[in-house]
């Protein structure tokens, strides 16, 4: 195991979670993002035993593990996360886990890997956490890692599928970050990164949506 105290977090423009690193699983559950949530998003990725599997925007690695279980011994499954304190304590619970899961400091937009590495990237409630800049950049490094044919699963907010969302959710038109997932634009984000195909395969609670995109 990397030893945390060494490491220095790489600077970003996007949003860190530092505090909310005891309490974020807390927080997930309180919202509705348990463990069936998580599970929802990897019955979307379709992961096979042997993948090589990039989970970006890791937090606390509940998913990424998860993922690990599905690659199995044969396969490789990386959590990065800018944070420290999350990147410390998601390799805590893979050590009582004894998961296979590693993780790594990194940010979305200079992901510490080659090119064509990996089958599968996954991004679990990341992308609204970047401005729109930074939305490009960190998509055409998923790009980038991918190899040929591999697929991204994304689930994010995305424009709500009820009426009622909107009293709630429609001060976020203002929001920089959030402003193009309300309006409905991250399928446009990903295909100006490269992706293809792009599609949603599933929503939850009509306001996050799954999109599946392949390089």
């Amino acid at each position: 195991m990397e030893n945390s105290s060494r490491e220095v977090a790489p600077k970003t423009r996007g949003a860190v979670l530092k505090w909310q690193a005891p309490i974020y699983d807390l927080e997930c559950a309180l919202v509705g993002l348990r463990k069936k949530f998580r599970r929802e998003t990897l019955r979307h990725a379709q992961l096979s035993p042997g993948e090589q599997i990039l989970d970006v925007g890791c937090g606390t690695g509940v998913l990424t593990q998860l993922a690990a279980e599905k690659s199995g011994p044969s396969g490789k499954v990386v959590g990065v996360d800018p944070s420290l304190p999350m990147i410390s304590l998601a390799r805590k619970k893979a050590a009582r886990a004894q998961s296979q899961a590693e993780f790594k400091l990194g940010v979305v937009e200079r992901l510490p890997f080659g090119n064509e590495t990996f089958d599968v990237v996954l991004s679990s409630l990341m992308l609204h956490h970047l401005p729109a800049e930074l939305k490009r950049q960190g998509l055409e490094e998923i790009h980038r890692v991918l190899k040929p044919g591999g697929r991204l699963l994304a689930v994010d907010f995305d424009r709500p599928g009820h009426p009622l969302w909107w009293l709630g959710v429609w001060p976020q038109l203002f929001m920089p970050a959030l402003v193009a997932h309300i309006r409905g634009e991250i399928p446009d984000y990903l295909a100006a990164a490269g992706f293809y195909e792009v599609q949603a395969v599933g929503r939850w609670f009509n306001l996050l949506t799954f999109w599946e995109a392949k390089k």
